[in-house]
């Protein structure tokens, strides 16, 4: 194998070896000397050089092919390719690598070895790591200052079974006490802290296939991700990761979609991850959506860990899957701390968002605007008061648009940078309200100028808080196959309550991800505009009046992610601008339901709808055939999962969005259990509603957070005016713990 172009040997190695090296490797040292020759004595210089000339480092378990990959993905590439066993180590030190192992033992081994590495300087090449050096800190920060780092990710049983093929019996760590698969376990943790990108390659994968997923893998990464505008006719105005979760709206009204085609695995490659808990998963997930560059793979994971592998969820599964009836499944999204799937993201959200502020070094303070219907802003304050300490946080909600239990877990939350605010109006004019602030350009100069705030949005028009949502729905899929209820590659349904779109689009992308999902269900209440869209592809919501329902968390009129939807699904055939222009003009937009775009907003969906007494029926049916007791929520889900037989042909998923306990005003009234004076507050209803049932399982914190007292009193009415006033109110407090 050909050792790569720039390596100094003159310059770095004794003379005894040059001339050895000499003799063995003739041509290449003579493309080394001539490179050596231009190289800048000033070292600096040289490295600012070597970190621009694209070199490729590949990392993994030895076994796992990385010097046969080198070969075809350098003659794709047109680059060099060196071995570091081959043509570097064994060279220098004039004998096999087992030999010196042997020789020196593993300590002296790891030194020696990162000593060489050390000197090894190497322009454009694809360079096959050996399996050790990962195991030296020094030498991966080499290798990281002079290129990126490629981790192939290979199933173990493959490379077990190759190591016994090639009869290895001495490796750094092999010993008779030990074990190959111990060592590889020990081992994984050095690759899992050093790489850049990470290539998941399939069981039996052969070196062609992975050539050309590390290939795609690194021609993406040297695109650099990109986040555009659903707004952006021109696609010229490319933001990174970081801003966009800081930004929260596009400056022009817009929402920040992925500028570049979306993530895609296999279904041998989704196998691999049938086993991981669910932080593993959602950080193999997630790191294929954001670059390395915007947010490192090392951070990312801290993050993750943090909020998926601690106790922030009360369930081990972080969002576990129930078998409900008749192959249909439940999939559990209300074990974080404020009870409903919001937590999912949220949680990770404020940890991205404070470490993105802080990156960013601006001395500009945030201000989280948030509307809710229901369940975000609670989800909103407890991450942020929690995970953010450069934020303040103030949510509008409709004060008699939310249940009474929603209510009190909002209004009670004590924490001096959060702030709520009920509106006299519904959830849509509360969403208007923040859009419109955002997209004033004189509130803004004001914010910042006179009180040293930037505004910034957690709800999920923010896409990094959508992106998280793509790993439940993801996870559920791997719960499935894990536990045997579908083999890999059976499609499923997805049923997922909807009102503001955000949770039905993280399964849109999954399945754009490789996840074999065959209907995407939305589920609506009376409030079914979103159904009528895609029934007929009219958007009107000029004659429409928002219903009050047991639901209220899906109270919605303005469906906000469907802006980006519509953009995901008609890309260069119609303008998303226009059409939300329309809407904001004439507060309706149309799309011809003859048009190809409308076909492939049709097979994208299936869409039904059911009314509040319907919903809270199926929720007493379901309880009394089950035992389970549904929220109001997932009773419109379910509800709909039977309106249109899901579950005869395939297994069906549905959402279940939220505990029961949240509704517990609902859930009494549908078992026709009386209120009396002394349980009307919301304590009382919840301790009332959870005598029902303890399937699922009491929530582990809702009912000491709604016994709090109310002290967020303040309503206004529902005008721009007062809620501005009100924000200018809280952000010049003196008192603020922000500084």
């Amino acid at each position: 194998m050909a050792p790569c172009t720039g390596f100094s040997i003159a310059r770095f190695f004794p003379a005894i070896t040059r001339k050895l090296y000499k003799h063995q490797h003739r041509q290449f040292y003579q493309r080394c000397h001539i490179a050596s020759m231009h190289m800048s004595e000033n070292l600096d210089s040289t490295l600012e050089k070597i970190k621009s000339s694209n070199n490729i480092f590949l990392m993994g378990c030895p076994g796992a092919g990385k010097s046969s990959v080198v070969k075809p993905l350098a003659q794709r590439l047109g680059m060099e390719m060196a071995d570091i066993d081959d043509d570097v180590l064994e060279p220098y030190w004039n004998m096999p690598v087992s030999k010196k192992l042997a020789e020196v033992g593993d300590k002296t081994f790891l030194e020696l070895e990162a000593q060489v590495f050390l000197e090894f300087k190497p322009v454009t090449t694809v360079v096959a790591l050996t399996g050790s050096q990962p195991m030296n800190n020094d030498a991966m920060a080499h290798a990281k200052r002079l290129g990126v780092i490629i981790y192939l990710d290979v199933y173990e049983n493959d490379i077990l079974n190759r190591l016994s093929a090639m009869k290895v019996n001495r490796i750094v760590g092999f010993n008779e006490d030990a074990n190959m698969e111990d060592i590889l376990h020990y081992r994984r943790q050095f690759y899992e802290k050093h790489y850049d990108i990470r290539v998941i390659c399939e069981p039996n994968d052969t070196v062609s296939s992975i050539a050309e997923k590390v290939y795609k893998a690194y021609t993406n990464f040297q695109a650099k991700s990109g986040y555009i505008s659903t707004r952006d006719k021109s696609f010229s105005k490319i933001s990174n990761f970081l801003n966009i979760a800081i930004q929260g709206l596009a400056p022009d009204g817009g929402l920040f979609v992925a500028k570049y085609a979306h993530p895609y695995m296999n279904h041998s490659q989704w196998q691999r991850l049938v086993d991981l808990p669910y932080n593993e998963c959602a950080l193999r997930i997630l790191e294929q959506w954001v670059s390395t560059d915007d947010l490192h793979q090392t951070k990312l994971r801290s993050f993750v860990d943090e909020t998926y592998a601690g106790d922030e969820f009360a369930s081990k599964d972080v969002s576990p899957v129930i078998e409900l009836e008749r192959n249909q499944y439940l999939l559990e999204l209300f074990h974080g701390p404020t009870g409903s799937f919001k937590d999912m993201a949220l949680q990770l959200t404020a940890k991205i968002f404070n470490y993105a502020s802080k990156m960013e070094r601006n001395a500009l303070k945030s201000l989280v605007l948030v509307a809710t219907s229901g369940d975000t802003g609670g989800a909103v304050m407890n991450a942020f008061s929690r995970h953010s300490d450069n934020a303040d946080v103030i949510v509008l909600f409709p004060e008699d648009g939310i249940s009474s239990i929603q209510k009190a877990q909002l209004t009670s939350f004590d924490h001096p940078n959060c702030k709520a605010l009920g509106i006299k109006g519904d959830f849509d004019f509360c969403q208007s309200a923040i859009k419109s602030i955002f997209e004033n350009k004189e509130l803004e100069s004001l914010y910042a100028d006179k009180f040293g705030y930037r505004l910034s949005s957690a709800n999920s028009i923010n896409f990094a808080r959508l992106l998280p949502q793509i790993v439940y729905h993801a996870f559920s899929y791997l719960l499935m196959v894990k536990h045997r209820h579908i083999p890999m590659g059976q499609l499923i349904d997805v049923c997922v309550p909807t009102g503001n779109f955000g949770n039905i689009l993280g399964a849109y992308y999954a399945k754009k991800m490789g996840i074999p999902i065959r209907n995407l269900v939305v589920a609506c209440n009376e409030n079914n505009i979103v159904h009528d869209f895609f029934s007929c592809g009219e958007y009107n919501i000029s004659n429409r009046v928002l219903h009050k329902t047991a639901s209220p968390a899906i109270d919605i009129l303005k469906s906000s992610n469907l802006e980006r939807y519509i953009f995901e699904a008609g890309k260069k055939r119609i303008s998303t601008a226009n059409l939300f222009d329309e809407l904001e003009k004439h507060k309706k937009f149309e799309i011809d339901c003859k048009s190809e775009l409308f076909q492939t907003i049709q097979q994208d969906f299936l869409t039904g709808w059911c009314s509040s007494d319907e919903s809270l029926h199926t929720i007493k049916d379901v309880f009394r055939r089950t035992g389970y007791l549904m929220d109001p929520h997932t009773g419109v889900a379910k509800n709909v999962a039977d309106q249109l037989s899901l579950g005869s042909e395939v297994p069906v998923v549905i959402a279940a969005t939220a505990h029961f306990s949240k509704f517990s005003e609902a859930i009494l009234d549908t078992f026709d259990i009386q209120k009396s004076s002394a349980t009307s507050k919301p304590h009382d209803l919840m301790a009332k509603a959870l005598t029902l049932s303890d399937f699922p399982k009491k929530h582990h914190r809702l009912a000491q957070d709604v016994a709090l007292p109310r002290i967020h009193t303040e309503v206004l009415e529902a005008k721009q005016s007062h809620i501005i006033a009100e924000i200018e109110k809280f952000i010049s407090r003196k008192d603020s713990p922000i500084k």
